[in-house]
């Protein structure tokens, strides 16, 4: 693989509503009322690898826009994999993919696993 297969082809997100089962729905909605509501993140890079990352969209601290999904888009993924300012779907759909890319788990790019 050169340099070029780790740059960024596509991002994409898709809003998908997960209903919870009735009995839980109830107390769902009264304490977390969006926790229905996730935001899958899909990074595809020129080497044809795809990544993927979820958040939830009124809870996770940051929430990934096509603002962000235009700054990483043409660029390394590489170079992303700690910008927190990203959201946290996007950069954990950067760490599948970046993961994927070298054939290791995520948690080999973060460190030792505990």
């Amino acid at each position: 693989m050169t340099s070029k297969d780790y740059e960024i082809q596509d991002v994409e997100h898709i809003l998908l509503y997960v209903p919870f089962h009735e009995r839980c729905a109830v107390v769902k909605e009264i304490r977390v009322p969006f926790w229905s509501l996730v935001d899958i993140c899909k990074v595809t890079t020129k080497a044809g690898v795809v990544g993927y990352g979820e958040t939830l969209t009124q809870y996770t601290h940051g929430v990934s826009d096509d603002k962000q999904f235009d700054r990483v888009r043409g660029k390394n993924l590489f170079d992303f994999l700690w910008d927190d300012s990203l959201g946290a779907g996007l950069q954990m759909a950067l760490f599948d993919a970046a993961g994927k890319t070298l054939g290791v788990p995520c948690h080999k790019l973060m460190g030792n696993l505990y």
